[in-house]
């Protein structure tokens, strides 16, 4: 082979090696480049997945929260209606309260006036039972004088209120006035004549006391305005015995013709 040949062979070889070596470099620039956008594209979905996984979490919590929020909504608003209703009752107990205060007061003012009122009556009412009691007949002697003896230590109490000072005045007033409607008799020794004589005295309510001696021999009755015994005629015998028979209950009830007007005027006249 000569020369030019050889020329020629040797650039076709060196033609065929920069084809093959463009081929190549045109064949891993374009591999690079599908790789690059292949990259290119793979980031955003990936991005755009994992963005859609926190949207979604966000969106399963928030969820959550609406559930939690709704429920202390409900739960708020049941008490607030609640507490509205109890506000209600209370508004109302408070303007009854009010009323009642007002009311109260108005007692209190009223009481105060009354104890002030009060006091000066239940002593003038004490004052009157008292001269009743000294210028009445002398039954129950003791026990009437130590009921007025308490009943004035009560009322000079200031310890005691009033409303029991008014109840233990207004109880010795009922026991007095119930003396009138019963009867009773005991024993006991009168001055008659200047003479000490035991026999039974019959009370006849208020209205007078009379005497039967032991023996039912001789009677009497008390004279209130003289303040002593005075003696009867025997014609009175019978009744007062009769009387007083029948104050212990040993002899029915009946009508009795007793010395209370005419003999006790003539006894009062001698």
């Amino acid at each position: 082979m000569n020369d030019s040949k050889k020329k020629t062979t040797i650039v076709w070889i060196l033609a065929g090696l920069l084809s093959f070596c463009g081929n190549l470099f045109l064949f891993s620039s374009t591999g690079q480049c599908q790789a690059s956008r292949t990259e290119d594209v793979k980031q955003p979905v990936e991005q755009s997945v994992k963005i859609r996984q926190e949207t979604q979490r966000e969106t399963d919590q928030w969820e959550q929260e609406k559930a939690k929020l709704i429920y202390l909504y409900d739960q708020l608003k049941a008490e607030h209606e609640a507490l509205a209703t109890e506000n209600k009752t209370l508004s109302s107990a408070e303007s009854e309260a009010e009323t009642l205060n007002l009311k109260l007061l108005k007692q209190k003012q009223e009481s105060v006036r009354i104890q002030k009122e009060l006091l000066p009556f239940l002593n003038n009412l004490y004052a009157r039972l008292a001269t009743l009691v000294s210028n009445d007949t002398p039954f129950l002697k003791e026990e009437r004088a130590l009921r007025l003896q308490n009943l004035e230590k009560i009322l000079a109490s200031p310890e005691v209120t009033v409303a029991e000072k008014y109840r233990k005045v207004m109880e010795a007033l009922f026991i007095e006035a119930d003396y009138g409607n019963t009867i009773e008799i005991y024993q006991e020794k009168v001055l008659i004549n200047n003479e000490a004589v035991l026999g039974d005295i019959f009370r006849l309510g208020r209205v007078c006391l009379f005497f039967l001696s032991l023996d039912q021999t001789s009677c009497a009755y008390y004279n209130v305005t003289q303040k002593n015994w005075t003696p009867l005629e025997k014609e009175s015998l019978a009744a007062i015995r009769s009387g007083v028979e029948i104050g212990q209950k040993r002899k029915p009830a009946q009508l009795l013709a007793l010395p209370l007007g005419r003999l006790a005027v003539q006894g009062d006249e001698q």
